[in-house]
């Protein structure tokens, strides 16, 4: 009954083409790549020590130390979500006075 499922499979080509997918990228570019990349690490890691500390406080359930150490977690979620924004705010201002074409996030 499923025979053809190997026939249907043999004609797709899974080995990926050698041919270049993007330009090679000069220092300046790399280096504001890497900077993103970190950004938008450090924020997703923010968000998601919120969300963690949001969850610590919601189930303190009286606790008085769990709820200090939830409403704590928030606290410094908040602030790093904070530096982070300064940090790209930095990057883009630091790109404008460098003279710099390249525009973050791409």
């Amino acid at each position: 009954m499923f025979s053809f499922i190997e026939r249907a499979h043999a004609q797709v080509s899974t080995i990926p083409s050698l041919a270049p997918t993007t330009t090679p990228l000069n220092p300046s570019q790399l280096a504001l790549n890497i900077v993103n990349w970190i950004l938008w690490a450090a924020g997703f890691i923010a968000v998601a020590y919120l969300v963690y500390g949001g969850i610590l406080y919601i189930t303190a359930g009286g606790d008085a130390e769990k709820a200090t150490k939830g409403r704590t977690a928030v606290i410094n979620a908040i602030i790093g979500v904070i530096i982070i924004v300064l940090a790209v705010a930095l990057v883009n201002w630091a790109q404008d006075a460098a003279g710099s074409n390249l525009t973050p996030g791409q």
